[in-house]
């Protein structure tokens, strides 16, 4: 399912006192189909270990989060380079009540 519309999840769902919080030159976004070829398994790699993941593998996976994982938000923060310089992930916990 190659999509058009790169984003995770539409930009306007992250506040913008959120992004005007970080440093000059910061960017928060959500993460892109396409970000596998900016860094974005890189930036993973130093935080865990990832392992091998093509770039297929990788965009199979985002287009299931896309369409099925609607309680998950998948961030990453670019420098004004466009590096992948960071990675969050927000998950909705829905309660009973």
């Amino acid at each position: 399912m190659a999509s058009s519309d790169t984003s995770l999840f539409p930009p306007s769902l992250i506040p913008s006192s959120v992004s005007s919080s970080l440093p000059i030159g910061y960017t928060l976004r959500p993460l892109h189909r396409t970000d596998y070829k900016h860094g974005y398994l890189t930036c993973l790699s130093s935080l865990t270990w990832i392992g091998e993941i093509s770039q297929s593998a990788f965009e199979q996976r985002f287009d299931w989060m896309k369409t099925k994982g609607k309680e998950w938000y998948y961030c990453i923060v670019i420098d004004d380079g466009e590096k992948i310089v960071g990675a969050a992930t927000m998950i909705l916990d829905r309660k009973l009540f």
